[in-house]
């Protein structure tokens, strides 16, 4: 099997589901190392917490500039495995680079390459997956609840293991996952993502999403939803650790997030089918200005648990929200492009630009105040969701 010609595949059905379920964990199971800890090996290595930001939100905004025209270019495929394999292969290339070059330099730039590379892969593994689910080949919750579950078992054993072998070995970790992740994207079976004779999307229909108010007026509450967690994802480490919380203290609280987040994403997707997107959205926005407020106040750690269940609504509410308005009000041949700006706006350029801008917020005015920032992006997306409410009625917004 190669990257020009991918053979055919004779995979059974019934592998569908597990093959994908385990190149999301690849993909996960990375991640599970570099958003608790990936900012102290940044920082062993070197680098500021300006310095930080900045790395963090330049490669999140790129994922905006560039994610459109990766969504074009995987549209027109004719295997989708050979984006998945072409994505995962910058994504693997990216996290070898930071275990094998010693420069502050080309460190960021792999740094750059991972993040930027997670930004697209995401997207377009939960399009090829939602297209499976659509065509009976896998349950799309219980096969993404695999990476969510992943990332949570890595959270736990991965701040036990550092704790004991140091902050030194995340970039060996994140290779490691990286790598897997790139192996098995050439065993995923290609019928599973048929797209059912629909046509892919052309250049002059692409801008139609962004010409319609409710689809913009969704994309940026999301946004800011998803993109309050700048602060949470860049920095949480730093502040847990210089307050005295342990590797394994602060995995097991990145843990209880995740724990919600796979409740969310199994138990309820039944229920996010029946509720509308927008009130999905207002409470994932509600619940970023109440979680991010109370985190800004630093409770006790008994307290900060229970703070974390929340992210069950501050990402997972928000996140299953984009999925259903998505599915429901987008034409299936805009799907994959729809998919990658909601990704490439919330994770990428809106936590890009607060990720930039807290690195020095927190500097100059506290971690406090950092947060205080992500609590008035909550609220702002919980306003634009009610918005959504009041001018979208469930249609379709064009054919």
């Amino acid at each position: 099997m190669t990257l020009g010609r991918l053979t055919p595949d004779r995979t059974p059905k019934r592998l569908a589901g597990p093959f994908y379920a385990l190149f999301y964990s690849g993909q996960f199971v990375l991640l599970g190392v570099q958003l608790p800890f990936f900012a102290g090996w940044l920082t062993l290595n070197g680098f500021t917490a300006p310095e930080i930001g900045v790395l963090t939100g330049v490669a999140l905004i790129a994922r905006l500039v560039l994610g459109p025209f990766v969504a074009f270019w995987a549209d027109h495929q004719d295997d989708e495995r050979r984006a998945l394999a072409i994505v995962s292969g910058v994504f693997a290339m990216g996290a070898a680079g930071l275990v094998v070059f010693p420069d502050k330099i080309l460190i960021a730039f792999s740094a750059f390459l991972v993040l930027w590379a997670f930004g697209m892969l995401v997207p377009l593994t939960d399009t090829a997956v939602l297209r499976a689910d659509r065509n009976g080949w896998l349950h799309y919750g219980k096969t993404r609840a695999v990476g969510s579950f992943a990332f949570l078992s890595t959270t736990l054993v991965g701040g036990v293991a550092l704790s004991h072998l140091g902050i030194a070995a995340a970039a060996p970790a994140m290779a490691g996952a990286a790598l897997f992740a790139f192996a098995m994207s050439f065993l995923l079976p290609p019928q599973a993502g048929d797209r059912g004779g629909a046509k892919p999307v052309s250049l002059r229909e692409a801008p139609k999403l962004l010409r319609a108010p409710v689809f913009v007026l969704v994309l940026l509450a999301a946004g800011l939803t998803q993109g309050a967690h700048a602060v949470y994802y860049a920095f949480s480490y730093l502040r847990w650790s210089a307050i005295g919380y342990s590797e394994t203290i602060i995995g097991a609280l990145w843990a209880t997030g995740v724990v919600a987040e796979i409740f969310m994403l199994v138990a309820a997707r039944r229920l996010a089918r029946r509720a509308s997107p927008a009130f999905l959205l207002a409470l994932g926005g509600a619940a970023a200005a109440f979680r991010w407020t109370l985190t800004a106040a630093e409770p006790p750690l008994a307290i900060l648990f229970l703070v974390q269940t929340t992210h069950a609504f501050t990402f997972a509410a928000a996140y299953l929200a984009a999925i259903e308005f998505i599915d429901r009000a987008v034409p299936v041949r805009l799907v994959n492009t729809a998919m990658t700006l909601m990704s490439a706006t919330g994770v990428g350029a809106v936590t890009g630009l607060a990720t930039v801008i807290a690195g020095f917020v927190w500097r100059d005015m506290g971690a406090s105040a950092a947060y205080l920032m992500m609590a008035v992006m909550g609220a702002g997306a919980f306003f634009l969701a009610l918005i959504v409410s009041r001018v979208w009625r469930g249609g379709r917004l064009f054919e």
